[in-house]
């Protein structure tokens, strides 16, 4: 019986196998205890068969095809059932939804973007979508939540059928002007413009090399670009500068290069520039770090205490910020904030992961979209609100799973989120 497989998806391993590997390295004793006390009954249900059919005719013989119902069953307790009981908290909550609905744009659903991780005031108008079933950018704008397909170049075919080149949106300003990135099949160059708006020509802006290895981001108000550059010949350790740069010829911002050498080497992401408070901010190793177009540091609070934060997963308002695990190998997700509205700390339901967070220009409210991160269990995604003085709800909505909804605080006092069916624009009232 311990040489029954168990079959996944990407490899296969015997019963017995399987069980010797869980004892030495699964911490979860109550765990380890199914998954003997299932193999335990099912030796037991197998001998019991066996010594019935050997005792009589060949009827009784037919038992033995029993094994095939065995090994599905065995299959499915030890990949799904065992580790989804184990895994997957089971939600709970009932759905909230207080809010009346402003408008819903069918077909729509908003891009996982890049954004300047300050928080602008007011919350932007604009944000990109993906039209269904193309899966052409556009430009969802509101309060009118009119719809603006972005003019893009197209790719010509090889006579292999293959395109010359992919495009795709990189970075957005909340206005929504955006960074494209042009990647040329053949050579894996990656070129990079700016489209103003979405009928507009794009303006070229630089190409990937050695200096430049990332795609520039955008000013908050979109006049500006800046470039992590790395210093050719500077390493080992590799130095980097930012280059800030006119986003078009008739921009009037200041062009600068401000160097990180007198910070030290690192690891450096550039998150955001601001033409108008001259600075740029960075995540530097584990955090982020703000520096003026003088090369000073400048403090920013962040006291994530435990939270494994990247670039990714953090958010500036203010002086506060938002932050939320990047990773974790095992257990509930944590998300942690700082804002003027209030502190406090939330974790997701165990076996889940934050898609998407989003705060309101008021520091009042926190919006988290929340999708499964394991091939087992049911759990499906869903979308909250939480109030930062008090932590307490005050909407949910369940949504199918791994639909990896977006959540975004638009101006005006309206919240945005995408299920399988089009973008759902929502206007938000007092949190109670």
């Amino acid at each position: 019986m311990y040489a029954i497989p168990l079959v996944g998806p990407h490899a296969a391993w015997f019963l017995g196998e399987s069980l010797l590997q869980g004892i030495g390295s699964n911490p979860r004793i109550a765990w380890i205890a199914a998954n003997v006390t299932v193999a335990v009954a099912a030796q037991v249900l197998v001998g019991v068969v066996l010594y019935w059919s050997l005792g009589g005719g060949w009827v009784r013989k037919t038992a033995w095809l029993g094994v095939i119902p065995l090994m599905a069953a065995l299959n499915v307790a030890y990949l799904s059932a065992i580790p989804s009981f184990f895994l997957v908290e089971a939600d709970t909550a009932a759905e909230r939804n207080p809010w009346t609905e402003h408008c819903f744009v069918r077909g729509a659903e908003l891009r996982p973007m890049r954004t300047p991780v300050t928080q602008a005031s007011p919350s932007p108008r604009a944000w990109w979508a993906a039209l269904s079933p193309s899966g052409r950018d556009t430009l969802l704008r509101v309060p009118d939540c009119s719809l603006t397909d972005a003019v893009l170049p197209k790719a010509g075919q090889s006579p292999e059928g293959y395109l010359d080149f992919f495009t795709s949106l990189q970075f957005a300003s909340p206005e929504g002007a955006a960074i494209i990135e042009q990647t040329d099949r053949r050579t894996s160059l990656r070129t990079w413009s700016m489209l103003v708006d979405p009928g507009a020509p794009l303006q070229p802006l630089a190409a990937s090399s050695e200096r430049y290895q990332s795609p520039p981001v955008l000013s908050h108000q979109g006049n500006a670009v800046a470039y992590l550059e790395t210093v050719v010949g500077s390493g080992p350790p590799v130095l980097h500068r930012v280059q800030v740069r006119k986003a078009t010829p008739e921009s009037t911002t200041t062009e600068i290069d401000v160097d990180l050498a007198p910070l030290g080497p690192a690891s450096y992401v550039l998150m955001d520039v601001d033409t108008q408070t001259r600075e740029i901010l960075v995540w530097r190793n584990d955090r982020p770090l703000a520096v003026g177009f003088d090369g000073q540091s400048r403090p920013v609070p962040f006291e994530p205490a435990g939270i494994r934060a990247q670039s990714s997963t953090y958010l500036r308002l203010g002086t506060g910020w938002v932050a939320w695990d990047a990773y974790r190998e095992d257990g509930p997700f944590q998300i942690g904030w700082s804002l003027s509205g209030g502190s406090g700390r939330h974790q997701t339901n165990a076996g889940r992961g934050v898609t998407s967070a989003a705060v309101d220009p008021t520091g009042r409210l926190i919006a988290i979209s929340e999708t499964t991160t394991l091939s087992v269990g049911r759990a499906r995604d869903v979308v909250y609100v939480l109030r930062t003085d008090t932590g307490a709800e005050v909407f949910r909505t369940y949504l199918p799973r791994y639909t990896r909804s977006q959540v975004v605080f638009f101006g005006g006092g309206l919240f945005g989120y995408s299920n399988l069916e089009g973008t759902r624009i929502l206007k938000v009232f007092d949190a109670q």
